[in-house]
């Protein structure tokens, strides 16, 4: 995994990083943004112009960090998935449920509609996502939550969560939920992709001017 920040300090980033590798067993390495890199993960903080830009070009999931203290510190034990009926869904709720059992949390299913006069069999349409999503889930515990409101409105009335989960959208720029997921969302930000690669050596990464932080090396694992 890696962090990666070019444009200045974000402690967050590196908590959110450390404790994430903690949990996977695995190690910290340091990345600057031009640097050449392959990674499973890349950790970015919210500041800085890596926070934005990042999560449309890069080439394997990104965490975004950002929000309140104890979303950072996984205080809530709250993991929420954000679907849309699209074909990417069935990553992000298998990152969701791998996420959640992981951090021992609770998982939210949520889908968001735009308030609409024409209603009337939306909600049975629109709870097809939310049926699919749970039969894609496989048996595993959630709550499946489908709320009338923006995406953006969706997002910012997370405040329990510790993890939001998105799609990525097309190969060359962020969905619309994933860019209100990213400028709006009270906690850090997963947004997931199709791999691009096939191994990993199991390296976790910080950015290089974290190491001024007293960042160290982690022990690193290739299982």
């Amino acid at each position: 995994m890696i962090i990666q920040d070019g444009a200045r300090r974000d402690e967050n980033a590196l908590t959110w990083a450390a404790a994430h590798a903690q949990l996977m067993r695995t190690g910290l390495e340091v990345h600057r943004p031009q640097d050449d890199f392959r990674a499973r993960l890349v950790v970015v903080g919210f500041r800085g112009r890596g926070a934005l830009a990042m999560p449309a070009p890069a080439r394997c999931d990104t965490v975004v960090v950002r929000g309140t203290t104890a979303a950072v510190d996984s205080r809530h034990r709250h993991v929420t998935a954000l679907v849309s009926g699209g074909p990417g869904d069935g990553r992000v709720l298998r990152h969701a449920a791998d996420y959640a059992r992981l951090r021992g949390a609770k998982l939210r299913v949520l889908h968001a509609v735009a308030p609409s006069p024409a209603r009337h069999g939306a909600d049975t349409d629109h709870g097809h996502v939310l049926a699919r999503a749970t039969a894609a889930l496989g048996g595993f515990a959630h709550r499946a939550v489908l709320v009338h409101a923006q995406p953006h409105e969706a997002i910012t009335r997370c405040t329990d969560t510790d993890l939001i989960i998105v799609g990525a959208g097309n190969a060359h720029e962020c969905g619309t939920v994933t860019r209100a997921a990213l400028h709006h969302a009270p906690c850090p930000v997963l947004v997931v992709r199709q791999p691009v690669l096939e191994t990993f050596d199991g390296r976790f990464a910080v950015p290089e001017r974290h190491r001024a932080l007293g960042a160290r090396p982690i022990v690193t694992s290739t299982a």
